[in-house]
C-alpha cells in the first residue's frame, strides 16, 4: 500500500514538470531503514545517474522535500561526485515522504524536477503490559492461567511477549507468547510455593516489562460452593453440622477458613461464624442458640486471608430442642366500655423455645378462658369487676408463666401536649410531644397503623419511660399513611390520646380531582371536586388551587383549601378554561383542564337589574325637578347669568335689582361696594346716609382693573379692597347714586375726581378719549380741580345739551325710556 502510495506521488509531481521527463531514470534514493526510531534524526542518500537528461551538460544541484515542503540548505550535502544526502533531525510522528529533486537555477526552486522519493515511518517502543493477573481453576486438572492489557500496540510494527516465572529454589521458566495473544496458562505442577511472575514486551525499538506479581498460585483459587450434608439437634441450644467441598474439589487436601451464617426463619441474622477448619474436620458444633426455633443454615469456604470467599451454599434447615416457653411479654390493653382489646409482642427477655405458639387471655375472679389465639392481638368482652387479667404462651411442650395485664379504672385522664411528626428516612419518622402537668405519669404508649391496608393491618406499639418525649418509629413504608397515637399512663390509669396522620416520605398525589361544575351562570361559575382517595394521595393534601381563564382575559388563580370554590366576574356568553392543582409537602399534581361556557342574562335576571335602576333613576329625576322648581331662580342664574350689554343700553335703566342680579353675594358687604362698569364704579348709597367727598376710598378700586377682559362692560365678581398694593392703582372716576336709578328724588350724583397724582391718560394712548374739562353748574369752565356738585335745586331741564357734549362718555349714561333688559 505504501509502494502504491509512493508512486502515486511521484507521477503526480513527475506531470507537474515543464519538459515531461520520465524522472524516474535519473537518480536512485537510498535510506537505512524505511522505519526509524520517533525522535531520532534519519539519513537519505540520492544517486544521479550520469545519462540524466536534467543534469547532461548543465549546472544543476539537488533539493531534497519532506512531504511538499523543501528542507533548509543546509541539512544537505554531497558524498561523492553524483551523490547527495541528507540528515533530517527528527521525523513527525506519523512519518513522511522524503523527496530527491533536480534544479537547474540555484535560487529558483521552482525549476526543480522531482527524480526518486521513499517512505519513511516512524515507530515507538512497545507500551509497558499493565494488570497483570493469575487465577487457578480448581478442577481435576488444575490450570493456572495469566493475562494481561497490552496497551497501544502499532500494525505495522510487530510486538512480541514473553512470560516469565520465578520459582524458589532458582527454578525460573520463560514462556514465548505466540503473537497476538495476551495471555497464558502455567502448567500447575506446585500449588502452595510462592511465585514470581511477570511479562515483557519487545519490538525492533526496544522492549518493556510488567511490574512483579508474588503470589501463591492457590491463594488466587476461588472454591465452588461447599455443600451441607446433615444437621442435627441432640442437645438442647446446639446444632452440628456435617459438610464438605463441592464434588469437583473433593481431591484438595489443605486447611480451609469456613463462614457459617444462621438466620431464623423471619430472615433474622442470629449469628455468623468464621472458623479456621482442617480439611479433615468435615463437623462443626454452633451452640447458645435459643430453643424450639427454625434456622436456614448456609456456609462459604476460601484458602486463607488473601483468598476470595466462594459463593454461598444451599440453605438448609433446622430446629433446636424445644421447650416451654419462658420471660414475658409487653402488652397495651384498650378498653371501651366492656369491650376490650389486648396487643402483645415479646419483650426483651422473653422466648417461645418452640414453634406453633398459642396464646391465652384469662381471669381469675370469674376463672374463665376470655380468648385463645395465635394472632398477636384479641378483642372479648371483660366481665364486671375484673381488675387483671392474664396471658400465657402455650408450645408443643408446655406454658409459660402468666403475664399479668391490669384494668385501669379511670379512663380519659390529662393528655399530652405538642404532638408532632418529622420524617427521617424513607421508613421511619421522628415522634415528639410535651409531657403533661401531672406528677402521676408512669410512662407512656405509642401505637401505630396503616390507614390504607386491606384488610385492615393491626396497630403496632412500643412502651416507654416516662422520662422520654421523643422516640423514632423505624418499618415504615414511603408515601402511605399511618394512624399515630401517644396515651400517658398513670398510676390508676390512661390518658387521653393525641392523634396524627403522618407519613415518613411524601411525593405528588398519584392523581389529580376532576372539575365538576354545580352552577353556571352569565357571572359566575361554582366548581366543585371529590377528595382523592386517600391510598392515591401519597403525602398530606396542603390545599387546592383553580385557573380560570379564556383567550382575551388574565388567568384567575384562586387558592383554597375547601373542595369547591365559586368564580365571580365573568363575562357573558364567554368559553373559559379550567383546572385545579393538588398539593402535598413533596410536590403537586395537575388535573385535566375543562372547557366552560358562561350563559347570557335571561329575563329574570334582566327584570331584577332594571327595576331597581328604574327606581333609581325616578327618585334622581324628582329630586333635580323638585329642586329647580324651589329654587328657580338661583338656578336660573346659574344657568343663564344676567350679562348687561353697555352698547344696547344705558346706566339709566338699571335698577339696583338688575345691576345686582347677576353677582354673587359677597358675606362681608357690610357697606356699600363699587361695581365695575367698564372703567367706572357705580357706589349705592343709602338714603338716610349724606354723600360725603371723601367717602370714595382709593382703597375701593381694584389694582387689577387692566387684566380684566375689557370686552366685558361689567365684572361680576365682588371683592374687598384693603391693602396697600391696593392703593397703586387709581380708577377713572366713580359715579355715586344715592337712591335706586329710578329715583329721581334724591340728590343728584356728585362726581369726585380721584385725589392721586397719578395722571388718569397718558398722552403716547391715542386710543382714549380727550381729557375731560371740569364745568360749573352754570355751564362756565372752573378752575378748581375737582367735579363739583350739581346744585339741589336744578332739574333735569337745566341740564343742557352743551353740558353732555362736555362729557361724552357721560352722555352714554343717558337715561332712555326703553324696557329693562
Amino acid at each position: 500500500m505504501a509502494s502504491i502510495w509512493l508512486v502515486l506521488v511521484l507521477w503526480i509531481y513527475i506531470n507537474d514538470t515543464k519538459k515531461g521527463i520520465q524522472a524516474l531514470s535519473c537518480a536512485k534514493i537510498h535510506t537505512p531503514a524505511s522505519m526509524v526510531l520517533a525522535g531520532s534524526p534519519v539519513s537519505v542518500s540520492c544517486s544521479i545517474q550520469d545519462d540524466c537528461p536534467l543534469t547532461k551538460g548543465k549546472n544543476f544541484h539537488v533539493a531534497w522535500k519532506i512531504d511538499n515542503h523543501f528542507a533548509p540548505s543546509n541539512l544537505s550535502y554531497q558524498e561523492s561526485n553524483r551523490t547527495y544526502g541528507v540528515i533530517i533531525p527528527s521525523l513527525p510522528d506519523a512519518g513522511a515522504f522524503i523527496l530527491c529533486a533536480v534544479c537547474e537555477e540555484q535560487e529558483n526552486l521552482d525549476s526543480c524536477q522531482i527524480v526518486d522519493g521513499v517512505n519513511v515511518k516512524v515507530g515507538h517502543p512497545p507500551s509497558v503490559p499493565k494488570n497483570l493477573r493469575c487465577s487457578l481453576s480448581l478442577t481435576v486438572n488444575p490450570s493456572f492461567c495469566c493475562q494481561w492489557d497490552p496497551g497501544q500496540e502499532m500494525p505495522n510494527l510487530p510486538t512480541n511477549y514473553t512470560l516469565h516465572v520465578f520459582r524458589e529454589m532458582s527454578k525460573n521458566d520463560r514462556y514465548v507468547i505466540p503473537r497476538g495473544m495476551h495471555s497464558y496458562s502455567i502448567p500447575s505442577d506446585s500449588l502452595f510455593l510462592e511465585m514470581e511472575i511477570n511479562v515483557t514486551a519487545v519490538n525492533i525499538f526496544g522492549n518493556a516489562t510488567s511490574e512483579t506479581l508474588k503470589l501463591v498460585p492457590l491463594e488466587t483459587a476461588k472454591f465452588d460452593p461447599p455443600e451441607i450434608k446433615r444437621i442435627e439437634a441432640d442437645v438442647f441450644g446446639c446444632l452440628n453440622y456435617s459438610w464438605s467441598l463441592a464434588q469437583s474439589q473433593t481431591w484438595l487436601v489443605t486447611p480451609l477458613c469456613v463462614e457459617l451464617r444462621l438466620k431464623t426463619m423471619n430472615n433474622q441474622l442470629i449469628k455468623e461464624l468464621v472458623l479456621p477448619l482442617w480439611k479433615q474436620e468435615n463437623k462443626i458444633n454452633v451452640c447458645d442458640l435459643p430453643h424450639g426455633t427454625n434456622y436456614s443454615t448456609t456456609m462459604r469456604v476460601k484458602y486463607n486471608s488473601l483468598s476470595k470467599w466462594s459463593n454461598w451454599s444451599d440453605l438448609k434447615i433446622a430446629n433446636t430442642l424445644m421447650k416451654a416457653p419462658t420471660g414475658s411479654l409487653d402488652t397495651w390493653l384498650k378498653v371501651n366500655d366492656q369491650t376490650a382489646q389486648l396487643y402483645w409482642k415479646p419483650s426483651e427477655d422473653f422466648s417461645a423455645n418452640g414453634w406453633d405458639l398459642s396464646y391465652t387471655v384469662e381471669s381469675k375472679k370469674p376463672k374463665k378462658a376470655l380468648c385463645v389465639t395465635r394472632e398477636n392481638h384479641c378483642f372479648f368482652n371483660l366481665p364486671e369487676l375484673v381488675e387483671t387479667v392474664y396471658l400465657r404462651v402455650t408450645n408443643a411442650i408446655g406454658s409459660s408463666d402468666h403475664t399479668k395485664v391490669p384494668v385501669y379504672p379511670k379512663r380519659g385522664l390529662g393528655s399530652v401536649s405538642n404532638l408532632s411528626v418529622h420524617p427521617k428516612s424513607e421508613a421511619s419518622v421522628l415522634i415528639t410531644w410535651g409531657r403533661p402537668a401531672s406528677p402521676h405519669v408512669t410512662g407512656y404508649v405509642l401505637e401505630w397503623r396503616p390507614l390504607c391496608e386491606t384488610p385492615a393491618a393491626p396497630l403496632s406499639f412500643t412502651l416507654m419511660d416516662k422520662n422520654n418525649s421523643s422516640t423514632i418509629v423505624t418499618g415504615l413504608r414511603p408515601y402511605e399513611p399511618y394512624e399515630i397515637s401517644i396515651y400517658p399512663k398513670y398510676v390508676d390509669g390512661i390518658g387521653h390520646p393525641q392523634t396524627l396522620m403522618a407519613y415518613s416520605s411524601q411525593k405528588a398525589p398519584s392523581v389529580a380531582p376532576y372539575l365538576n361544575v354545580t352552577e353556571i351562570s352569565h357571572s359566575y361559575i361554582k366548581l366543585h371536586w371529590d377528595e382523592i382517595p386517600l391510598e392515591q394521595r401519597n403525602g398530606i393534601i396542603q390545599g387546592y388551587t383553580v385557573f380560570v381563564w379564556h383567550e382575551r382575559d388574565k388567568i384567575k388563580v384562586i387558592k383554597t383549601e375547601q373542595t369547591s370554590v365559586e368564580v365571580k366576574d365573568l363575562q357573558p356568553l364567554t368559553k373559559y378554561y379550567a383546572l385545579v392543582t393538588v398539593h402535598t409537602m413533596g410536590g403537586s399534581l395537575n388535573g385535566s383542564v375543562v372547557t366552560l361556557a358562561t350563559g347570557k342574562i335571561d329575563g329574570i335576571e334582566m327584570v331584577l337589574f332594571v327595576i331597581p335602576a328604574c327606581i333609581g333613576l325616578s327618585l334622581l329625576v324628582i329630586i333635580v325637578v323638585f329642586a329647580c322648581v324651589g329654587k328657580h331662580e338661583r338656578v336660573k342664574m346659574c344657568l343663564w347669568p344676567i350679562i348687561p350689554d353697555p352698547a344696547n343700553s344705558s346706566i339709566k335703566r338699571w335698577t339696583d335689582s338688575d345691576s345686582l342680579q347677576g353677582m354673587p353675594h359677597c358675606k362681608e358687604d357690610m357697606e356699600p361696594v363699587l361695581m365695575y362698569l367698564s372703567h367706572f364704579s357705580l357706589l349705592d348709597l343709602a338714603e338716610n346716609k349724606p354723600f360725603k367727598s371723601d367717602y370714595v376710598k382709593e382703597d375701593q378700586w381694584s389694582h387689577d382693573i387692566d387684566s380684566h377682559d375689557e370686552s366685558h362692560p361689567s365684572f361680576q365678581t365682588c371683592v374687598i379692597y384693603d391693602t396697600e398694593h391696593d392703593k397703586e392703582s387709581v380708577p377713572y372716576a366713580t359715579v355715586v347714586f344715592g337712591g335706586p336709578y329710578q329715583n329721581h328724588s334724591s340728590p343728584p350724583p356728585a362726581y369726585v375726581r380721584s385725589d392721586s397724582t397719578q395722571p388718569l391718560l397718558g398722552a403716547n394712548n391715542p386710543g382714549s378719549p380727550p381729557p375731560y374739562e371740569n364745568v360749573s353748574p352754570s355751564g362756565g369752565v372752573s378752575q378748581v380741580q375737582h367735579f363739583a356738585t350739581f346744585l339741589q335745586k336744578s332739574t333735569e331741564s337745566e341740564e343742557n345739551e352743551e353740558h353732555w357734549d362736555d362729557f361724552p362718555m357721560l352722555r352714554s349714561l343717558e337715561i332712555r325710556n326703553t324696557d329693562h333688559i
